[in-house]
């Protein structure tokens, strides 16, 4: 014998519990992680990890980077963006901004932030090579 059951918040919005197509009580990230790869390889030039997708917002869940022993003395400013277009260098809304030593990697994890609908994923370097990958997953928006 089965109950029905609903769980609903208690702050009188209504909004009920989900459960994934897997059968996983979504209390938590509600897909896995996507990895996206780029390498940012020309200075001051526009690279896109994400695309937009009608009706969806990004989840970034990590970022990997890795300055490699191209960059020079002066160091590697990184920016992670949101942007109008993928090959846009012009800044919606940064994501993260960084300096990055040659031969160095920044790896951050466990994160949980979300894009904003309708913009891409891009990244930028003013000095070369940068090879970055993120990792997210896309939610109804």
């Amino acid at each position: 014998m089965t109950i029905s059951t609903n769980i609903e918040d208690g702050s009188g919005t209504s909004n009920k519990a989900c459960v994934s197509s897997r059968g996983q009580l979504i209390t938590g990230p509600i897909e896995f992680s996507a990895a996206f790869t780029v390498t940012a390889n020309v200075v001051d030039t526009a690279f896109n990890f994400v695309p937009p997708i009608a009706n969806k917002r990004f989840v970034l869940t990590d970022i990997l980077l890795y300055a490699n022993k191209a960059v020079g003395a002066g160091d590697a400013t990184v920016e992670l963006y949101e942007a109008a277009g993928d090959t846009v260098t012009t800044v919606t809304r940064a994501i993260l901004t960084l300096e990055m030593v040659k031969q160095t990697s920044r790896d951050m994890t466990g994160l949980n932030l979300i894009c904003s609908e309708g913009f891409w994923i891009n990244i930028k370097t003013d000095d070369n090579t940068i090879f970055a990958t993120i990792m997210g997953y896309y939610v109804d928006a």
